[in-house]
């Protein structure tokens, strides 16, 4: 089984109190199919403060823990809240839907040894959902190759056995294959299939924040070429740093791995999620739809503290994303009000 991973989220603001029996697991799909959101990034999203909560994420290389199983968490509707695990299979575009299925039902297989559940309380959400929400969607129809009855074979030991596609790595490169780059990185384009030492400087940038090429392999993957794994770390740091996630390292992704920039600093009315001036909050603007708001909302919801429906009232969910945001950002000011320290620290993370 792939090494399960921890980032642990301390807040239980979106848990119930008591202790998880673990009766069943629920298993869950992200619906997220944008690239770069797989496991790291899901499990960020709720370290952030994500407006529910789940156990385990888990795409085609990693499975992320976010709470311990004996925590009750917020993902399943009604009775299964308080006594199941929750597993949300990632489905994002750049990542081997197939392989994160039997990532899950090792996980699974591992789970139900662990508290003793039995297979027939491995379920879909669809079941605990009261309205029966159409999920995990692909595993339901099975567009992608793998369905429920799959899955189930796959946690029982049984016929199903899938072998993804080799991977490009670093090693041995071909000529024909890989295009040498000279110099410092400073911001020049890099992609996969180039390899030298400004691809090293990336790559060491990348591991100086956390975003491994390949955590765990010689000196963390950081080998000069990129590769897949390299590709993959880019595509995670663009994610989380509100930038275009499409895995090629230029500009932009130069100035938020902390390189210098020789462009001037845009004025705010060019920003991508230009933000008011000036104190907002429920009590004054919950009654009043208003452009400033809205501008708020927006750069809330791109920093994965979602509000919502964009719609300019300062109400209860736009009050509660703040707060969730100061949670992380602002831990001495946690007042659910925007005012020129959050606009301050919001602006840093979405522009």
């Amino acid at each position: 089984m792939v090494q399960i991973k921890q980032m642990l989220v301390s807040s239980r603001a979106l848990t119930y109190p008591g202790t998880n029996p673990c009766n069943y697991i629920v298993i869950h799909e992200t619906a997220n199919t944008s690239k770069g959101a797989g496991a790291y990034t899901h499990a960020r999203l709720q370290r952030n403060g994500f407006t529910a909560s789940w156990h385990y994420s888990i795409d085609d290389r990693d499975i992320y823990q976010s709470f311990p199983d004996s925590v009750k968490c917020w993902h399943a509707g009604g009775a299964h809240n308080h006594n199941s695990i929750g597993i949300e299979i990632c489905v994002n575009s750049d990542s081997d839907f197939k392989k994160a299925v039997q990532n899950a039902a090792e996980l699974v297989k591992h789970l139900m040894k662990k508290h003793n559940i039995p297979q027939r309380n491995v379920i879909q959400h669809n079941v605990t959902s009261s309205w029966g929400k159409d999920c995990p969607h692909f595993l339901r129809g099975g567009s992608k190759g793998v369905n429920w009855s799959d899955f189930n074979k796959m946690v029982s030991g049984s016929s199903v056995v899938y072998t993804p596609p080799k991977k490009q790595t670093g090693s041995s490169p071909s000529t024909s294959k890989w295009t040498k780059k000279t110099g410092n990185w400073t911001g020049q384009v890099l992609k996969q299939g180039h390899y030298g030492k400004p691809v090293r400087q990336l790559q060491q940038k990348l591991a100086s924040k956390y975003f491994y090429p390949n955590k765990g392999a010689k000196n963390n993957g950081i080998d000069s070429y990129f590769g897949a794994d390299t590709k993959d770390a880019v595509q995670r740091f663009q994610s989380m740093n509100g930038l275009a996630v499409d895995g090629i390292a230029g500009k932009k992704t130069y100035a938020k791995l902390g390189g210098k920039s020789t462009a001037s600093k845009p004025k705010p009315s060019s920003k991508k999620y230009p933000l008011p001036n000036g104190v907002y909050s429920k009590a004054k603007h919950g009654n009043k739809k208003l452009n400033a708001v809205k501008q708020i909302q927006r750069a809330l919801n791109a920093a994965y503290f979602k509000v919502g429906k964009v719609d300019g009232y300062y109400g209860a969910k736009t009050k509660d994303a703040v707060s969730r945001f100061q949670k992380v950002h602002l831990p001495r000011e946690v007042d659910g009000v925007y005012g020129k320290n959050t606009r301050k620290a919001l602006d840093k993370k979405v522009n």
